[in-house]
């Protein structure tokens, strides 16, 4: 029962939400969203990451700035460069990951079980050292032995964490195989269990309501279901579904819901279908930096099934969100050869023009021959 419980959401609009692919809030957009969650009775507010681009760290700041009754949270990655933005920026709370698969172990990091670890508990302390309140992620959770999650778990704690989060990356959980799970986790972790729930198969929602059924205390939602390639569970769904069906007496506004749907779609010009699950234009596409990057090296790292079993192909987004690992395998494709210098300077001025939200071949090829006679 969840009824004498207390139950959270985590809104990731903002966040995730922006790395849907064609989307970019401007920063005024971003603060009426994040009055309107606020008003709603949202518990956490996602506020973004600050190192993906001088926009975006500009939003965080203002954000910050908002008197808000909801918690506000930057994301960033295990990095002590990454948490002193947070520092700098003076923001309460921090959600900050690190893959824990043996995936993200081989692919993402070239790193050993033990020198994973040392990384995390380094960016724990050095973050609580900062005054922050975090919440660590273990990013792609659902595939990390449960032996060594529990061992990531323990350590968080022990290094002063606030909170666990599991990160369901590539949606591949059911709602029996992610109750087991959290049971698992919580009965070994004493601090409040997040889950943040992909919706790949289509079952981000049912996902995160079993999560919260066996112990974990807070979802991590968004607007209309956005984020990379099939979103997360939307927030109408969650807060709804634990109403409804749960009995849960939460703070929420539930009549603003179909304003704050309409809002959001009027932002981004997208409609319910992009980021369904299998069929969805979205449903192979990748834009986070981080996310094309491991998908170049190893697919399987953010995609739970091959877009070719479906006739699909993979589709990489070059916008704010880009990395150079990415920009250097679109450029390839084009048969162009940039230095790192160069990929730098093309980096920059990307990440310099929020507003556009897809940079296409020819566009990237007129500001490589630009920027190479400068």
């Amino acid at each position: 029962m969840l009824t004498n419980r207390t139950i959270e959401i985590l809104d990731s609009t903002l966040r995730e939400g922006e790395q849907t692919p064609g989307v970019s809030f401007h920063i005024d957009q971003k603060i009426a969203l994040a009055k309107r969650l606020d008003a709603f009775g949202v518990d956490f507010i996602e506020l973004g990451h600050p190192a993906v681009s001088p926009d975006v760290y500009e939003a965080v700041e203002a954000l910050n700035d908002l008197e808000l009754n909801a918690k506000k949270m930057a994301h960033g990655r295990a990095a002590k460069s990454d948490i002193n933005d947070a520092s700098e920026i003076g923001v309460e709370w921090m959600g900050i990951f690190f893959g824990t698969s043996t995936l993200s172990l081989k692919h993402k990091f070239n790193v050993t079980k033990a020198e994973a670890l040392k990384r995390i508990e380094s960016a724990v302390k050095y973050g609580k050292d900062k005054g922050l309140k975090l919440r660590f992620t273990a990013e792609d959770a659902t595939r990390t032995e449960i032996k060594f999650l529990i061992e990531v778990g323990e350590l968080v704690q022990v290094s002063g964490a606030d909170r666990f989060s599991l990160a369901d990356t590539v949606g591949c959980m059911t709602p029996k195989k992610i109750g087991e799970l959290v049971s698992a986790v919580s009965s070994e972790i004493d601090m409040p269990i997040h889950v943040h729930c992909h919706n790949d198969f289509g079952m981000a929602t049912a996902n995160a309501l079993s999560a919260l059924e066996a112990g974990a205390q807070c979802v991590d939602v968004s607007v209309n279901g956005l984020g990379e390639r099939c979103g997360l569970p939307p927030l109408a769904e969650v807060v709804t579904a634990l109403t409804e069906l749960h009995k849960v007496n939460g703070d929420w506004e539930l009549g603003q819901l179909p304003d704050l749907s309409s809002l959001v779609e009027s932002f981004t010009q997208i409609g319910s279908n992009a980021n369904r699950p299998i069929v969805g234009k979205n449903a192979f596409t990748h834009k986070a930096g981080l996310h094309v990057k491991a998908v170049v090296k190893e697919p399987k790292s953010y995609e739970a099934i091959p877009p070719e079993k479906l006739r699909r192909t993979r589709q990489f987004v070059i916008d704010k969100y880009t990395g150079k690992a990415a920009l250097k395998n679109t450029l390839a494709e084009m048969n162009i050869d940039a230095s790192n210098s160069l990929l730098s300077a093309i980096l920059r001025e990307i990440k310099m023009q929020p507003e556009k939200v897809h940079w296409s071949n020819r566009e990237l090829k007129s500001l490589f021959e630009t920027l190479r006679t400068v």
